[in-house]
């Protein structure tokens, strides 16, 4: 049985008929295949995980004990986070908790390519919240043909020649940054589809660094957007002066105007 001794979590091998050894290769194989998972930005299905680690047959009790020290190896080592979804019982997603090195240190260690998918995820959410959590299959498309993401010759390695395909099956399907759901349109014979935010953009993207990022590319202060502005001040309880422009670093050029005393 596993039990808390002063905020440790003990257990008990023997009542189960276990090693410690046993255990330890039981927690260092689900770390592994976590580690695996987060790679490719796949959700983790916990029946996969625990066949595949030769835990579905431990009682429920060793499992959650070995998901649970494997998770905090990824967590503490890793810097992963590993989170159960809301809609999806036994299903979850890893994002990354180093969350003030990525600001500090935007897209560090990752690749060109991997820079340039996030330019298109972090411009799909800020369109999505913008509109008020929700945006339209049509808008959608033809806000990222309007910016020239569609047609650029550039880009197309990004989303491998098919950005409709890359949405829907990369970034909702597989790695849950957008979710997409069918709704009620104006012709009952055709399909109509919505996205909003998904449960990995929820977990790893804060709503205000993408309102910072849509002010930056409009060139206007936060509180210009108002409805917005005033919804993330109060859900990531934040200040006004969390939203102004971080001090010059130090031993930086600070700009002096030049004064005429002709």
């Amino acid at each position: 049985m596993a039990e808390r001794d002063g905020g440790v979590i003990t257990f008990d091998f023997e009542h189960y008929n276990l090693t410690e050894e046993d255990v330890d290769k039981m927690i260092s194989d689900a770390t592994f295949y976590l580690l695996v998972a987060d790679q490719k930005k796949s959700v983790i299905k916990r029946l996969d995980l625990m066949k595949t680690c030769e835990i579905n047959k431990k009682h429920r009790q060793v499992q959650e004990y070995v998901l649970n020290r494997a998770a905090h190896i990824l967590l503490d080592t890793f810097g992963i986070r590993v989170g159960e979804m809301d809609e999806k019982r036994g299903h979850y997603i890893l994002t990354n908790a180093l969350a003030e090195a990525e600001r500090n240190h935007p897209f560090l260690d990752f690749s060109e390519k991997e820079v340039g998918q996030m330019g298109i995820i972090f411009t799909v959410l800020g369109l999505i919240f913008m509109n008020n959590g929700k945006v339209s299959e049509d808008v959608l498309f033809k806000f990222l043909a309007g910016l020239g993401i569609e047609n650029s010759r550039d880009l197309v390695d990004l989303y491998d020649e098919d950005l409709k395909k890359y949405v829907n099956d990369v970034l909702v399907s597989k790695q849950h940054y957008l979710r997409r759901s069918k709704v009620q349109g104006a012709e009952a014979d055709k399909e109509y589809y919505e996205y909003e935010w998904g449960d990995r953009a929820e977990a790893e993207v804060k709503k205000s660094d993408v309102l910072k990022m849509v002010c930056q590319v409009y060139d206007v202060e936060p509180r210009m957007f108002k409805e917005q502005y005033d919804l993330v001040k109060n859900a990531e309880e934040l200040t006004d002066e969390d939203f102004l422009p971080p001090p010059p670093p130090a031993g930086a050029a600070v700009p002096v105007q030049q004064i005429d005393i002709d």
